[in-house]
């Protein structure tokens, strides 16, 4: 029996009044685990256009869930929000919105209700809450609709592979950036990675490239970042093997090949990371020049592809959904007793695929007391918290 006790923190569907939370890899819950950071919609079933704004606010758990609304954004989609984090160790929130036809990041002061503005848009942040890593929404919103931003400009479509895009570096104190890994730099390191033959193929297929899915390590000494491609034809199409999985140093220095047709990347510590690939779940070691894979993640329970996430401080338990159905259940697994524990289920999940179906992104809280998800539950996208009750 489930010792999990399952909430649903925000209403309004009946209203239109949708919430959801950013991407599950990201900071959602604050450091104390009272808050969460979450945006508000008004509709759900269009792809959103470039004047659609919705609200960011925070959901405080030590007052049933009251919503205090923070700022707003044109700069979100379906899949990732618009990256609605706390930034660690400070009293922080950032999301992205835009100005014009430029994204940037808005970074607000809960202490003193100060909101800043920084040039570029944010990905991840540093586990320090020095820096940021960024990347070109506008190009990742043209080659793969329902991730990136619309509205915005510099998509630079007509480079397959520029050496003036890519993943950037933004200090959060002062704003200043810097180019760390470039899409033409991480090309060509694949290229020399994938050997004469399969490089001459991808070249003379005339792939567009592009970054999606950066990560920092837990210590923010390196980073992950997913690099894609697609034919540059009216009718080419896109499937989950065409992409590899980088690691590179912070700094932009010792560039790694971690594996390809990766999906759901995240680091489990400062040397691995966990991934799917074609079968099941693995750990890899973020070894150079190519990763290494040191074992396989409950064949047993993870035979599809789903969002994973350990809890803080463990090694061998990870909650974890099963996506892309209409009933979606949520586990929790145990790697050193090999079980795996239900502890909800969400159903009404219609559309089940598609740019912009409502994925689970299960976030475990610091203390790993709670877990957020966003369901489509009661018709619309909302909240629910799991809270973990004490056993006797």
């Amino acid at each position: 029996m489930s010792n999990w006790q399952l909430t649903q923190l925000t209403h309004g569907s009946a209203e239109r009044a949708y919430h959801a939370h950013s991407y599950y890899d990201i900071r959602v819950f604050d450091t104390t685990s009272r808050y969460i950071a979450a945006h508000r919609t008004h509709f759900a079933e269009r792809p959103p256009t470039a004047d659609d704004r919705i609200e960011i606010g925070i959901i405080d758990l030590d007052k049933d869930g009251e919503w205090k609304t923070i700022g707003s954004s044109t700069a979100w989609s379906w899949q990732q929000g618009p990256m609605a984090q706390w930034v660690p160790g400070r009293a922080q929130l950032v999301w992205n919105d835009r100005e014009g036809r430029r994204f940037v990041t808005r970074l607000h002061d809960m202490d003193t209700g100060q909101t800043r503005t920084l040039p570029q848009p944010t990905y991840a942040i540093d586990p320090s809450g020095g820096f940021g890593m960024s990347l070109n929404m506008a190009r990742l919103d043209a080659v793969r609709p329902g991730y990136g931003y619309v509205g915005g400009r510099g998509a630079q479509l007509r480079s397959r592979h520029s050496r003036r895009d890519g993943v950037w570096r933004q200090n959060l104190d002062d704003g200043k950036t810097e180019l760390v890994l470039s899409l033409h730099r991480a090309v060509r390191f694949l290229y020399a990675q994938l050997g004469v033959r399969t490089s001459l193929r991808y070249r003379l297929n005339h792939y567009r490239y592009w970054f999606n899915h950066v990560k920092l390590s837990p210590d923010g000494t390196r980073f992950t970042v997913k690099l894609r491609f697609r034919g540059t034809g009216k009718n080419s199409g896109w499937n989950d093997t065409m992409g590899v999985s980088l690691t590179c140093g912070a700094d932009g220095k010792d560039l790694r090949l971690l594996s390809n047709a990766t999906s759901h990347v995240i680091w489990l510590d400062n040397q691995s990371l966990y991934l799917w690939r074609v079968d099941g779940f693995y750990l890899y070691e973020d070894a150079a020049p190519k990763g290494r894979v040191l074992r396989q993640i409950a064949p047993e329970s993870l035979g599809k592809n789903a969002h994973v996430r350990y809890f803080p401080g463990s090694e061998d338990r990870f909650v974890y959904d099963t996506p892309y159905q209409e009933t979606i259940d949520l586990l929790i697994y145990d790697e050193t007793e090999h079980t795996a524990l239900p502890i909800a289920q969400f159903g009404n999940h219609d559309p089940k695929n598609g740019p912009y179906r409502c994925d689970l992104h299960p976030c475990p809280s610091p203390d790993g007391q709670k877990i957020v998800v966003t369901s489509l539950a009661d018709g619309g996208r909302q909240l629910y918290l799991l809270k973990r009750e004490p056993t006797d």
